[in-house]
């Protein structure tokens, strides 16, 4: 039996990973699912919504407006991750800002019928206790890194983390542009040139 686009699309969101196919068909009255062209915001800091949303393919970018207007970088979000359940819990306003880097599918469930989903299948609260889990424990490791390593050291971090093994070494394919390793590394983009300038004049 062929599945419907809709229960192809929920069977890519990881908090419903371990449910079958019978399962989920069982639940996709629940969710819509809508498409994002990139550059299209998702989600919008202070916003009063409180649906749940699930990259069900593509990826966004998650930004939280810091001093002076500045665009703080959060993470990047990739297909299977659930985002915007904290305002569904908390009943706050959005905490940051979401925006497509690519073409996207994103499903929506709104607050009661998520709170209704993790009410009665437990396995799914847990995924989504593990995802939040995860989260943090990524927000921790930032945190100390923006207390603990200076920015050039910051800088040398990302590099580290876009770097792919090759025979010569490690190198970076599409190099992004200096605003976004600034974004990435929590500082200014004059300092991203400055670092890499210096790299490049070591031979790196």
């Amino acid at each position: 039996m062929n599945s419907s686009p809709l229960i192809q699309h929920l069977q890519s969101i990881l908090i419903l990973k371990d449910l079958d196919e019978r399962s989920i068909q069982g639940l996709s009255h629940y969710f819509e699912t809508r498409t994002f062209a990139e550059g299209q915001s998702i989600i919008c800091e202070n916003d009063s919504s409180n649906h749940v949303l699930a990259m069900c393919s593509g990826s966004a970018r998650v930004t939280r407006t810091g001093a002076q207007g500045k665009q703080v970088m959060i993470r990047d979000m990739h297909q299977g991750e659930l985002f915007g359940d904290w305002a569904a819990i908390d009943n706050l306003p959005r905490s940051a800002n979401v925006t497509a880097l690519s073409n996207c599918v994103v499903g929506f469930i709104s607050q009661k019928n998520f709170l209704a989903l993790l009410t009665h299948n437990p396995n799914i609260s847990l995924r989504q206790m593990q995802q939040l889990t995860g989260y943090l424990r990524e927000m921790n490791t930032r945190m100390a890194e923006l207390v603990t390593l200076k920015a050039n050291q910051r800088i040398q971090k990302v590099l580290l983390e876009l770097a792919r093994t090759s025979d010569d070494g490690l190198y970076v394919d599409n190099l992004p542009t200096h605003q976004e390793i600034a974004m990435r590394a929590n500082t200014q983009r004059e300092v991203v040139a400055r670092e890499l300038s210096k790299l490049q004049a070591e031979g790196l």
